[in-house]
């Protein structure tokens, strides 16, 4: 009982600081010939987790992650708190992917940082998300401290986690318990609400995110109409807590006796999970991990878009500006500073306004018509939508560079843009 009481991490971390001074010294002597980087995961945060570290392989795998003729080796590890163990069992088994354990390894980085290059600078190449080229340390972070595709790698890339027979023998198990059958159709309904944050984190005050919030009510729509096509639709996210209502073919998993960390990511994976709608919460990194398309509901801070896959299509929160009693333009957001803003200290001046429920609607009717082939696209849409995404990256490379990608294939979709023209004045 004792024994389980014990924090080994905590235990062994006097040991992992009498390794860590000769590491350090041994590093930076080699580093002129072979240099050795680490990064500390954000095993915090499930979004981060998923997401940052895909990314991450799939420009190792390209060879996009490091511009050098230097030979490397790069070290992941953990932080004391992993917000899912089953994917970080799933990326221990990577093989694009070597994690050391915190004991060591926060050891290691303390000295470097802390002591170290107080002495003298190492110029942060030993730290993965600094730079591409380690003689060019850029002002901004790269992957996979952000988790921003640069060069559009995440598309071409294989699937860089599996399950193994015996997982998916249980997990399908799990879905039947579930009323989920091998020939159902499911649509993942991903609602963003603060419970989770102020559960983990009660400590952290959290409330600037509270703009990325969603309700349920803007989805019933959108819901009855995937009920009428013969998709059953899964709740996930905090935000499902505010469904309480029993409906046909509505599962509110988040809620649900079978809600586990297994299945969070099982889900995703199947076949008959044909895509997400996402008020955009860490989840739904899952999707495009699986190759599944995820319609982006309320997107909020502006220049957050997920722009670098074609498995994402967006929608925005308007920008409502109570001075000029009108909505912002796409040029005014970025010209005025506002893109990163997540809103709570403009308050007196400026209001997020939701999607309604008939943009989600005819979002999703669009983005389901594209997967299925039957897509009738509208002239004048098509031609604003490619407006739109020039426009976008034209911004972001002139106002947020660390976010810029080489390609837009991620979009705004047709139908949105058509009934909000006024963001391309």
């Amino acid at each position: 009982m004792i024994l389980k009481k014990i924090d080994l991490n905590t235990l062994l971390k006097p040991l992992g600081y009498l390794i860590a001074i000769p590491a350090v010294i041994l590093i930076r002597l080699i580093s002129p010939f072979f240099l050795i980087r680490w990064y500390c995961t954000l095993s915090t945060r499930i979004g981060h987790y998923a997401e940052n570290i895909q990314m991450y392989i799939a420009m190792k795998e390209q060879k996009k992650l490091f511009h050098s003729k230097k030979k490397f080796f790069d070290i992941f590890y953990d932080r004391k708190h992993i917000c899912n163990k089953q994917l970080q069992k799933m990326w221990s088994k990577n093989k694009n992917l070597f994690f050391l354990p915190n004991w060591i390894m926060d050891p290691i980085n303390n000295v470097n940082e802390h002591f170290l290059d107080k002495i003298f600078d190492s110029k942060s190449v030993h730290y993965i998300g600094y730079y591409y080229d380690p003689k060019k340390i850029l002002d901004y972070e790269v992957i996979p401290l952000d988790c921003v595709d640069t060069f559009n790698c995440v598309d071409n890339a294989g699937f860089c986690i599996s399950f193994t027979d015996k997982e998916i023998e249980y997990g399908n198990k799990q879905l039947e318990k579930m009323g989920i059958n091998e020939n159902d159709k499911y649509v993942i309904l991903v609602l963003r609400g603060s419970d989770y944050l102020k559960t983990e984190y009660p400590n952290i005050d959290w409330k600037r995110h509270d703009h990325r919030n969603t309700k349920i009510g803007y989805y019933n729509e959108t819901i009855k109409f995937l009920n009428e096509k013969n998709y059953k639709v899964i709740l996930i996210g905090s935000g499902a807590s505010q469904n309480n209502t029993a409906q046909k073919n509505i599962i509110n998993y988040e809620m649900s006796k079978f809600k586990s960390e297994f299945l969070d990511i099982f889900l995703f994976s199947k076949n008959n999970c044909k895509f997400a709608i996402s008020s955009i919460t860490g989840v739904d990194s899952f999707a495009p991990i699986f190759k599944k398309h995820v319609l982006e509901v309320g997107v909020v801070p502006f220049c957050y878009a997920r722009t670098y896959s074609k498995y994402y299509s967006f929608i925005f929160k308007k920008y409502y500006s109570k001075s000029l009693d009108r909505y912002l333009t796409m040029k005014e957001i970025f010209e005025f500073g506002l893109s990163k803003t997540f809103g709570d200290d403009l308050k007196d001046e400026l209001e997020f306004i939701h999607p309604n429920s008939q943009e989600i609607l005819n979002s999703t009717k669009e983005l389901m018509s594209k997967l299925d082939n039957n897509f009738q696209s509208n002239e004048e849409g098509k031609k604003l939508q490619k407006e739109f995404s020039e426009k976008y990256k034209l911004y972001i490379d002139k106002y947020q560079p660390e976010r810029t990608n080489e390609l837009v294939p991620g979009m705004v979709t047709e139908n949105y843009i058509l009934k909000n023209k006024y963001l391309l004045n």
